[in-house]
């Protein structure tokens, strides 16, 4: 068990910007039966938690402040369950929260109170520092291509590919047997380091002016989904991951052509073993833009909403 009884915590005590981002004090979770403690050696920041700062999902995080930050994380357990058979103290494991309420502390803490079926052992080939960048777009990746039945040789177009989850779709697609491409910003490399054949840039090229068609479309991007969803061959399927695109999904489900699914990343012990196969086999790795010190944290989600961003930005716990 965890000695001390109360550890930090990031919060924030209203809604806004970076700025209202703090260093506060939170109390040492205990596990309950199902659960296990984890000591946090470094979490990331993930869009979502970009918005709940903003107020934006203010109708699923919960009343009253202050409010935890961070949804995903590694480090090593510290506590178990009376239930929990699976999971030893001591293990390195790295997991995703899910959606819920953050309360006073999440993942972004010193220590993390979760279910031991939403972590994993983490991978051995990486630190725990790096593989904190993988465990919500792993997910995400995984669970966006999955449903889409990737066929080896199968054309993929990556919407959005220099981002975080982005870059870690061309990873799994080019995984699955995927011949991938990519759509960015400005910035090319966390694309081209993920894998991408050709990459191109939205600001040069519009949707139609992108050669061939696709078997597979997947979007994180969300600005012009019905546009890219044109870009499919017969019987193409097609994946949208960003919330932006909820306004070309809908219109998807009364035209011609695909449905667009929409997925978000869920918690899945399952799914963190096989990306942690994947790390270990050298075919997947944490695409990191940046390693901030907790002290840093307001800098670390400011430029996370940096529309030149690439690859993850890591926070080190300690």
């Amino acid at each position: 068990m965890v000695a001390q009884s109360t550890m930090w915590a990031v919060q924030f005590r209203s809604y806004g910007g970076p700025e209202v981002l703090e260093i506060g004090a939170a109390a040492v979770p205990e596990p309950g039966p199902k659960e296990v403690v984890v000591e946090v050696a470094a979490f990331s920041v993930n869009a979502v938690d970009l918005q709940t700062r903003r107020g934006k999902m203010r109708l699923f995080d919960g009343m009253g402040f202050p409010k935890g930050s961070g949804v995903d994380f590694a480090g090593v357990v510290r506590a178990v369950g009376s239930r929990v058979g699976e999971v030893e103290v001591g293990r390195r494991v790295w997991g995703y929260l899910g959606m819920k309420p953050p309360g006073r502390a999440a993942a972004g803490a010193q220590y993390v109170r979760v279910r031991a079926d939403r972590v994993a052992p983490a991978p051995d080939a990486v630190p725990l520092t790096e593989a904190a960048a993988l465990p919500l777009a792993g997910l995400t990746a995984v669970q966006a291509l999955r449903p889409l039945k990737l066929r080896r040789g199968d054309r993929v177009l990556v919407v959005g590919g220099n981002g975080g989850v982005g870059s870690t779709v061309i990873q799994v697609a080019r995984i699955m047997g995927g011949e991938v491409d990519a759509v960015v910003g400005v910035r090319s490399d966390a694309a081209i380091g993920a894998g991408a054949r050709q990459v191109f840039d939205y600001h040069d090229l519009k949707p139609s002016d992108i050669p061939g068609r696709y078997d597979v479309v997947v979007d994180t991007a969300g600005t012009d989904a019905s546009a890219y969803r044109r870009l499919l061959k017969s019987g193409g399927r097609m994946t949208a991951i960003a919330p932006g695109a909820f306004w070309d999904i809908l219109r998807s489900m009364v035209s011609p052509g695909s449905v667009i699914r929409m997925v978000s990343g869920k918690p899945s012990a399952k799914d963190l073993t096989w990306l942690a196969a994947q790390v270990n086999a050298g075919e997947l790795k944490p695409l990191i833009a940046a390693t901030y010190p907790l002290d840093r944290i307001v800098e670390a989600h400011r430029d996370a909403e940096s529309a030149s961003a690439a690859g993850k930005r890591v926070v080190l716990a300690r």
